[in-house]
């Protein structure tokens, strides 16, 4: 199968998976992401102490460049729901950062049987879309969950296990978007940080959280920078120096980067400064594939070619500035 990066279509090869002894403390497993083939930040993690899967949801853009999801994308994004599926079966508690269609599955609420529920608060620091998404969502889940609590601001203790949540901060660089619920997960000497779709981060609320964590692994979901439109330069910018800053001042030894940087296929470039920092600092900077030991898989930011069109490169995401950019 060919593997879409870059601006070339190429075989890549695979990378070393993260070395076990390196993550003694906790597992921790990319369950579906934009690397792989479908937009989506879903993680597994395991401690000896619980199991805790973060944002099950998987979707497709809807539109790009003027084009519907291509039939390769559907099957992936089929195959990675199914892990997802797979994933809460064996977790013992689900969390939601917020009500976006690539972090939470409002159509499967059994997967929430049986477990403890986190979920993003539904009435407060949220905007109206999200609001009666919520709304809809625990209707519909209340008959599942052992549990029901919300995550912004709150904080659990499982054992030898620390899971705090942050309190919600703004979806991006404004509030437009709403707001999100980052998580922290902290064992034996291990602390994973996931930030969901703070876009960067580009504010000041963000960056704090994840200074305050200092994590060892952290999965960030990066700037927007395949949607000038909808993010300005400014605030790509200003992610990139936050995220060299985490990379020179914490104690961060793998630093996940996909989600949004991965719908842009010259990423590698536009995130140039992010990888030579890691180099610069001895931080592993991979993709959610790559940290898995596999090629990287841009489908979106390659739905051109996968209805066999050449890219032309001045009219890159033109189809973006007419249609919403979120499920």
């Amino acid at each position: 199968m060919m593997m879409f990066q870059g601006g070339s279509v190429k075989v890549q090869k695979r990378l070393k998976p993260l070395p076990l002894e390196a993550l003694k403390a906790m597992k921790i497993l990319p369950v579906a992401a934009d690397s792989m083939g479908a937009r989506s930040m879903c993680t597994f993690v395991e401690t000896k102490d619980c199991a805790i899967l973060i944002d099950p949801g998987v979707r497709l853009a809807p539109w790009r460049y003027d084009l519907q999801p291509h039939l390769e994308e559907d099957e992936r994004r089929s195959r990675m729901w199914h892990s997802v599926r797979n994933a809460a079966a064996t977790a013992d508690i689900l969390t939601v950062s917020h009500y976006h269609f690539d972090h939470h599955e409002p159509d499967a609420p059994s997967i929430y049987k049986g477990k403890q529920a986190f979920l993003k608060d539904g009435k407060f620091h949220i905007n109206r879309s999200q609001r009666e998404r919520a709304t809809a969502f625990v209707k519909a889940l209340k008959k599942y969950p052992k549990e029901i609590q919300v995550s912004d601001g709150n904080a659990l203790d499982v054992g030898g296990t620390e899971i705090v949540f942050s309190p919600a901060v703004p979806h991006g660089y404004s509030d437009e978007l709403g707001y999100v619920v980052m998580v922290r997960v902290a064992q034996g000497g291990e602390t994973f940080v996931h930030t969901s779709d703070v876009q960067g981060p580009p504010l000041k609320e963000q960056l704090s959280f994840i200074l305050d964590s200092d994590p060892t692994v952290l999965y960030v979901d990066g700037p927007m920078t395949h949607m000038p439109d909808h993010y300005p330069e400014e605030m790509t910018n200003r992610s990139i120096a936050n995220l060299t800053r985490i990379l020179r001042t914490t104690s961060v030894r793998t630093l996940i980067l996909d989600h949004h940087p991965l719908r842009d296929r010259e990423w590698r470039a536009r995130m140039a400064l992010v990888l030579a920092a890691g180099e610069d600092h001895d931080v592993r900077v991979v993709t959610a594939a790559e940290f898995l030991g596999k090629a990287v898989d841009q489908l979106e930011a390659n739905r051109d070619r996968l209805y066999g069109f050449e890219p032309k490169k001045e009219e890159r995401d033109a189809s973006e500035r007419v249609r919403s950019p979120f499920p």
